[in-house]
């Protein structure tokens, strides 16, 4: 696992105290040009950023700032998430810089650090290379755990939202359960890996599971995916989309195909999204709390301010999700 680097590890490399560090990061005065040259130096070597709260406190500005790194800008969700991440971060004080991962998740980071004090965000780099990837700041995952020092977690229960989603299909006479899951692993690694989703999904319908069918995070993709449960499996009466997105393109597809939804089918997203109110039905979807998640991230990035962006103890919370019933299911 890689070390976080500090200031301390710097100025043990360069052979001067830390405040000799901070005078050369911040080009102060009162240190010579060759001492200011080996600690640069020695910073580059390890690979050292520095905090950029720490360097307003020596320049006495009052401006924090905060990164977000999304998966994508395609997907509404997304796109929603930072909205309400703006809002709460400008109620707050807080500016935010926004950045998405699809050109390269690294380059993304590496470009957020060097302006922001703290990075929120996706992350699918594992836990070393996301450290090395954020070197010297600290980092909130959203709808992801970890107990490594210096990294913080903002989760979203999805799993109970499923089964109460399971629980209330059943109620509504759904006794064939199917799911289309996300194939993001397929282009990413190159073998298809079982969402947590389909795991909590198919604990909660046990033997009354039909199939899953693995699709393109997309409307279209979705409607494929769709299309192909019912054709391999024609028994299903109630289907669980990956995300929105993908549920969309099930109603389109249901529409093209002359299925009765829910008549014939039920079918339930995964996000609450507004745009679910736009098709015919509306869409039914297991709603996340992105208000949830935006005020409990900026309640661990103020707890880091206090703590003058010190590694603390790992902070964890948790938002619930909730049923949004609409009339697709």
């Amino acid at each position: 696992m890689a070390k976080r680097v500090t200031i301390l590890d710097v100025a043990a490399e360069a052979g001067v105290s830390r405040q000799t560090v901070t005078r050369a990061m911040n080009d102060m005065a009162e240190i010579s040009e060759g001492t200011r040259r080996k600690v640069l130096d020695a910073a580059d070597r390890l690979g050292y950023r520095p905090s950029r709260f720490a360097r307003n406190l020596v320049t006495r500005q009052k401006t924090h700032a905060m990164g977000l790194l999304v998966a994508s800008f395609r997907n509404p969700y997304f796109t929603d998430i930072a909205a309400d991440m703006l809002s709460e971060a400008s109620a707050r004080g807080w500016q935010l810089m926004v950045a998405a991962s699809e050109g390269g998740e690294r380059e993304a980071l590496a470009l957020l650090s060097t302006q922001v004090d703290v990075v929120a965000g996706h992350f699918s780099l594992s836990h070393a290379d996301l450290l090395e990837a954020t070197r010297g700041l600290p980092v909130v995952c959203l709808e992801w755990s970890s107990d490594l020092p210096g990294v913080h977690t903002v989760e979203v229960d999805i799993e109970s939202g499923i089964i109460e989603a399971v629980e209330a299909l059943r109620l509504r006479g759904a006794r064939r359960f199917g799911m289309v899951d996300s194939g993001y692993s397929v282009r990413t690694r190159g073998a298809y890996e079982p969402s947590s989703k389909r795991q909590w999904f198919e604990r909660a319908v046990g033997d009354q599971l039909t199939g899953v069918v693995v699709g393109e995070e997309t409307i279209s993709g979705g409607g494929r995916a769709f299309a192909e449960l019912l054709r391999m499996h024609p028994e299903t009466d109630a289907v669980l989309m990956f995300n929105d997105l993908m549920a969309l393109g099930a109603v389109q597809s249901a529409h093209a195909v002359g299925v009765d939804v829910p008549g014939r089918v039920r079918i339930v997203g995964i996000d609450g999204l507004a745009l679910g109110e736009a098709v015919d039905p509306p869409l039914t979807t297991i709603s996340l709390d992105r208000h949830g998640l935006a005020s409990n991230t900026l309640d661990i990035v103020e707890r880091i301010e206090q703590a003058d962006f010190a590694r603390i103890d790992p902070i964890h919370r948790t938002v619930r999700s909730k049923m949004l019933w609409r009339a697709s299911a």
